[in-house]
């Protein structure tokens, strides 16, 4: 009886484990985001790349939230300046190049596709 008991808890946590590794999976949002760009032409955000070099998600996700469209509703209630985006993501890339590390574009046309 404790023998199958303890299968029984056993399966149970292996469950739990996997469900909860499933949520986090997916929690995770799209791997790319086409944001609006303006006239310039849409943003293609590498948000899969971004994840897999920066542990915290807040500098970002504070500031824009998660939701979908989220920036373009944002803009439109006047929450978000036109430019706020860009310029959040431009700063970022310039620090990190003045550390010497890896960083993003920071020329218009290297993220606006038209």
């Amino acid at each position: 009886m404790k023998a199958t008991s303890l299968i029984i808890a056993m399966l149970i946590g292996v469950f739990l484990l996997s469900a909860a590794n499933a949520w986090a999976e997916e929690d995770k949002g799209a791997a790319s985001i086409v944001l609006n760009g303006g006239s310039m032409g849409p943003v293609t955000f590498p948000h899969g790349l971004h994840q897999g070099v920066f542990v915290d998600c807040k500098p970002c996700h504070e500031l824009f939230g998660k939701e979908s469209k989220g920036i373009d509703k944002m803009k439109a209630e006047g929450k978000l300046r036109k430019q706020q985006v860009m310029n959040m993501c431009k700063n970022c890339h310039k620090d990190l190049a003045a550390k010497g590390q890896k960083a993003g574009p920071t020329v218009c046309t290297d993220c606006h596709k038209k």
